[in-house]
């Protein structure tokens, strides 16, 4: 495996952060979510929604890029001070599949809770997660997240999907992990 190296996402970066979040959710979430939306419309609405954000960032927002040899293998997205009461939100993190269990996820998490006890130290994070999706939770707990709530969420293909709510009580907590 190269050298992965990390950097802020760019406008021109939708379409590959597209691809692979719409593999990561092809990859994870079969059987979760409705075939004819991972298999026919999932692409197009990622990059719908990665032009959204990368071309107009809310000023809140932080993207950061994980490459290995101009590759995209990761990535992570979310906001500061996203919710009253629950805080930053770690909106997206997906690494490749070939890539899972190298430490990339880890990193990521780690530089995105740096960025945010930055810019709101005295904030929460959190992050929604299916109930069902048992690797990541695992990977949540392993950092120390405790799951809050389990709520029924409307998914991107119209369904609905039992989501716990994750949380840290600083992001500061993931900084050491």
């Amino acid at each position: 495996m190269s050298t992965i190296t990390y950097r802020p996402a760019r406008s021109t970066d939708a379409e590959r952060i597209a691809l692979l979040h719409a593999n990561s959710w092809q990859e994870n979430y079969r059987g979760i979510w409705q075939d004819q939306f991972l298999d026919h419309d999932v692409i197009a609405d990622r990059l719908k929604v990665w032009q959204g954000k990368l071309q107009h960032p809310a000023p809140n927002q932080f993207t950061l890029l994980a490459e290995s040899a101009g590759e995209l293998v990761g990535f992570v997205c979310g906001y500061t001070n996203y919710d009253d009461h629950w805080g930053t939100l770690l909106d997206n993190l997906h690494v490749a599949k070939h890539y899972k269990g190298s430490g990339i996820g880890k990193k990521l998490i780690r530089e995105f809770a740096l960025w945010a006890n930055e810019n709101a130290p005295a904030s929460k994070l959190y992050l929604w997660v299916l109930e069902e999706n048992r690797a990541a939770r695992k990977f949540y707990d392993y950092l120390g997240g405790v799951s809050q709530e389990v709520v029924l969420l409307e998914n991107p293909d119209k369904s609905f999907s039992p989501c716990c709510r994750y949380v840290w009580p600083e992001a500061r907590v993931l900084i050491s992990n």
